[in-house]
């Protein structure tokens, strides 16, 4: 799975549980597409960064207790040479054309 497909999953998995419709753990697991081991993964991660997240054995719903906002986005843009040169930490690759 690249990158933007985590992403991608990630936001899937917070509007669900923001309304609360994720069904049960094997339902919810189906619905994005990864195993139940990868979901509690998943959850436990959003945990670690605040997120207030139940589970509601009577209505089969993961949920939040509170408010909580969590937003994930990309930006990408096109380097030219001059940026290139500006990178640090890193390298560019430049085809060989």
């Amino acid at each position: 799975m690249n990158f933007l497909e985590q992403i991608e999953r990630l936001n899937k998995v917070n509007k669900l549980i923001q309304s609360a419709k994720t069904g049960t753990p094997s339902e919810f697991s189906q619905k994005i597409n990864c195993s139940r081991s990868q979901l509690y993964i998943i959850i436990d991660y959003l945990k670690s960064h605040n997120a207030p997240i139940k589970y509601c054995k009577k209505r089969e719903s993961f949920y939040y207790t509170n408010t909580f906002q969590f937003s994930v986005f990309v930006q990408l843009e096109i380097l030219d040479e001059q940026d290139y040169k500006k990178i640090s930490g890193g390298f560019a690759f430049r085809p060989f054309c």
